[in-house]
């Protein structure tokens, strides 16, 4: 894998970008000690902020503060999102991970019958079936966030 090292002092967000020779690339850019997998390696940036170019096709990345825990995983969009991420961290369970992936999809999709769930669903699906995990991670991302949201008003405060 080639990969570009610069300093920056941006925003922690990944982006499309031109690499070197006009290749296109992933640009990372990473906030200090900030952690993410790179085809199932953790690697951890440096004491300043530092963008990478991620210049090899298909390279398995997940930034550690993406990633869920197995204690976050709470119901059908939680569990296909901490599949996918299970399937992008270890390349050698990918694929046999996608069938567990789609479960929850079918799940998530007959439980929730808003079209916009069911666009998302849909996204997600098409995302799985190219064997594309991150995406797939990402299209569930705000589904995840309602699930979280939904449950946090609906667990009992004590005072």
């Amino acid at each position: 894998m080639t990969v570009t090292v610069q300093s920056s002092a941006a925003s922690a967000v990944a982006v499309r970008c031109d690499g070197r020779d006009g290749m296109p690339g992933l640009a990372l850019k990473l906030a200090p000690r900030e952690q993410v997998l790179i085809n199932g390696v953790v690697v951890e940036n440096g004491p300043r902020r530092t963008q990478i170019v991620i210049m090899t096709e298909d390279a398995a990345i997940l930034r550690l503060r993406e990633a869920l825990s197995a204690e976050d995983v709470i119901g059908p969009a939680s569990r296909a999102y901490f599949a996918a991420q299970q399937a992008l961290s270890d390349p050698l369970v990918g694929s046999s991970m996608m069938a567990e992936v789609a479960q929850h999809l079918d799940t998530l999709k007959n439980l929730n019958t808003s079209e916009n769930t069911s666009k998302i669903v849909d996204n997600a699906r098409r995302a799985l079936e190219a064997s594309n995990y991150y995406r797939t991670m990402r299209v569930l991302k705000p589904l995840v966030e309602a699930e979280a949201s939904k449950s946090e008003r609906a667990a009992p405060h004590t005072d």
